[in-house]
């Protein structure tokens, strides 16, 4: 059984919610970008959407994103030459209170969610996925997918629509293939993103149109 709740994060004016990981339960930490100042903030809030704490004074203000969270750390990788992507150095944030800490990166004991396995157009995985939704839902999809079974439950994130106009949609099934329900998370899309919904402690997470952080719980 998957319990749908509301959006329960949405992010500030100008920000985008560009990746999200989960910390320790109930915690999630989000990675939220504005193009237009070109600043970055690192935000922990809990999974009913309660905010603990935002660090939005990084060392750096833009060339920097999240890398991992372990129980007690959040990773950030920071470039120092934006003409050599190998210029990078690791930073950490307390998980507690976001504050800048010194650390050693301690990767094996990152929290590891649910992922999808990503299918692209052309590939023979991809051409299943493709059969199994025009069977299913009639629908002609494009670009990729990304695919998990995980629950009792498959989940399908893919593509329709037309070039610089596609449409994402998540859409889960049971296991005999039997349709439960379908989102449309994001429009007018130009090609296919990746990272589009992970579950981690019996709750799904996706962002919905790049700025609502939404949740279902698998009970």
């Amino acid at each position: 059984m998957i319990e749908k709740t509301a959006a329960v994060y949405q992010s500030p004016p100008g920000f985008v919610i560009w990746n999200l990981a989960p910390a320790e339960a109930p915690y999630v930490v989000l990675e939220e970008r504005n193009d237009s100042t070109r600043n970055v903030s690192i935000v922990c809030i809990t999974a009913a959407g309660e905010l603990c704490w935002r660090n939005d004074k990084l060392p750096e203000s833009w060339w920097i994103n999240l890398s991992a969270v372990t129980k007690t750390h959040v990773w950030l990788r920071l470039f120092g030459n934006t003409l050599n992507p190998d210029a990078v150095r690791l930073i950490s944030l307390s998980v507690t209170d976001g504050a800048v800490i010194e650390a050693a990166p301690g990767a094996a004991h990152t929290i590891q969610p649910l992922r999808p396995f990503v299918y692209v157009q052309g590939e023979p995985d991809f051409d299943t996925v493709q059969k199994f939704l025009f069977q299913q839902l009639g629908h002609a999809v494009f670009l990729g997918a990304e695919y998990l079974e995980a629950e009792g439950l498959i989940f399908v994130s893919y593509y329709i629509g037309r070039p610089a106009a596609f449409t994402n949609v998540l859409a889960c099934f049971r296991q005999d293939g039997s349709f439960r329900w379908s989102e449309e998370i994001g429009t007018n899309l130009k090609g296919m993103g990746t990272g589009t919904f992970f579950i981690a402690s019996g709750t799904l997470f996706f962002v919905k149109n790049k700025t609502e952080l939404v949740t279902f719980r698998i009970v």
